[in-house]
């Protein structure tokens, strides 16, 4: 069943793609990420990218019905043992990624192969149907859902040695911190190295990635920030600057499977 659903997924963000739905931003944003390339290869990825998307949003349809053996049947955590370790420092962790492969498959898959109930940070819950069929398949097997805007809470449950993950690789607001991506600053949201560095949580930088089968794998890369001993603006910059370019590393090895359908650099000039 899951298989249908991907393959029609691909169908219909072909069709998407060929009539134009954000084809043009999608084209421009890899143009600019990579102006090495030649047209023909970045409509490719382009391509490839709208694929992806397409398989993302029908199975978040299967993931909301599908049973837990099924959901953590499609996902392969490469090393947990490091989360589980550094969860033992007692500090909390913080798990943090982008809109890489099924990133929604990634949050469910997380969880039940960590065996571990996360904190995930979501952003702009407008109380649609949208929003709540989403934080329904979120939270089916235990996951807690925490709004960005509730500080309180996510230092919360870091200090309560949980285990939190949010994406942070959307557009931030023009005011904010600035760090490269691509080769040009980019404003960045500054969340989670500002929450790691005031709790001395575990950072990892999460990579998810489709594999041949169509099931996925995830890989934790620790991000080490032991030589930043506060959460001063400059160190808040700094450590911001080193998880996205860990996160830049992991989409050039894999470009078609990220999200350049959104505005990344709508505030670069």
């Amino acid at each position: 069943m899951r298989r249908i659903f991907s393959f029609l997924g691909s169908i219909l963000a072909q069709f998407a793609y060929v009539v134009g739905v954000r084809k043009a931003v999608t084209l421009d944003n890899l143009a600019l990420a990579f102006p090495e390339l030649s047209s023909a290869k970045i409509h490719t990825i382009a391509r490839r990218s709208f694929a992806n998307l397409g398989k993302v949003f029908l199975e978040m349809v299967y993931l909301r019905f599908a049973p837990k053996r099924s959901v953590s049947g499609g996902i392969q955590l490469i090393n947990p043992e490091d989360v589980l370790a550094a969860e033992g420092l007692g500090r909390g962790v913080i798990l943090l990624s982008g809109h890489l492969a099924n990133w929604e498959w990634m949050g469910l898959g997380m969880g039940l192969g960590l065996e571990r109930d996360l904190g995930i940070i979501v952003k702009n819950q407008k109380g649609n149907f949208s929003e709540r069929f989403l934080n329904t398949m979120r939270a089916r097997f235990g996951n807690r859902i925490i709004n960005a805007g509730d500080v309180r809470a996510v230092f919360q449950a870091l200090q309560n040695n949980e285990l939190v993950a949010l994406l942070g690789d959307q557009a931030a607001p023009d005011n904010s911190i600035r760090v490269p991506f691509f080769g040009r600053e980019v404003p960045t949201f500054e969340g989670a190295a500002r929450f790691a560095l005031r709790t001395r949580a575990a950072l990892f930088v999460v990579e998810c990635r489709r594999i041949p089968s169509g099931n996925y794998e995830i890989m934790f890369h620790p991000l080490d920030y032991s030589d930043l001993t506060g959460a001063t603006e400059p160190e808040v910059k700094v450590l911001t600057a080193r998880h996205t370019a860990q996160l830049e590393r992991i989409i050039r090895a894999r470009p078609d499977q990220w999200l350049w359908q959104h505005k990344r650099w709508k505030h670069v000039v």
